[in-house]
């Protein structure tokens, strides 16, 4: 299988990299810098420029994939309209996406409670109404979006799921995400479709 590793750069997105290369498929690694990739050597791995502010250039990198796992984020000196245009770009050239954003926006606006769900929104202030446009424009195409709540480094017990949003129940502390099980999950996903067209939520049993 070809994937297409949209936010290769980052912190999770690395890990999607690493993953999907373990796993033995031909991945393309998408990047604005491709100088920053991290990786293992592999001659299965194919390094593109990519960037969403250049016409054409995301849809000529991700061609001939077979599906786009975004693990795209941006950083408070961004744009926010970043978030949304990659995502409409993907959406509009890529077969499927999976796409991560985080628990409590969009299909799950609610699902961490009144206060908490307060708190995040202006946590992420600078980029709440983009990340719920773009989570928007992937499901619009088909494709998967991953709600995940706080990243963390923490050790897993189980391989994670993925369940659907509508049967989240909200919690008033959010579930960690291990940035390793999440790469699992959407690499899994992306593998064997079980959640096809649908919000999901990433949940785990800690250590």
């Amino acid at each position: 299988m070809k994937i297409a590793v949209l936010g290769s750069t980052g912190q999770t997105g690395r890990l999607v990299l690493a993953r999907a290369l373990a796993r033995g498929h031909d991945v393309i690694a998408l990047a604005r810098r491709p100088e920053q990739v991290e990786a293992p050597a592999s001659g299965n791995l194919r390094v593109v420029r990519a960037d969403v502010t250049v016409p054409g250039s995301v849809a000529t990198a991700v061609e001939g994939a077979d599906v786009v796992v975004s693990a795209l984020g941006i950083t408070k000196r961004q744009d926010p309209a970043v978030l949304v245009e990659g995502a409409r770009q993907i959406a509009s050239a890529a077969p499927r996406v999976i796409w991560l954003t985080s628990l409590g926006m969009g299909a799950t606006q609610g699902a961490l409670g009144v206060v908490n769900g307060a708190l995040l929104r202006r946590i992420l202030r600078h980029e709440w109404k983009a990340k719920g446009l773009a989570g928007r424009a992937v499901r619009d195409a088909g494709g998967t979006t991953v709600h995940a709540g706080p990243l963390t480094g923490r050790p897993y017990r189980d391989d994670g799921r993925l369940v659907p949003a509508q049967e989240f129940r909200p919690r008033m502390i959010p579930p960690m995400a291990p940035r390793a099980g999440i790469a699992a999950l959407m690499v899994a996903e992306a593998e064997t479709p079980q959640r096809a067209d649908a919000d999901t939520v990433a949940l785990f049993e800690h250590r």
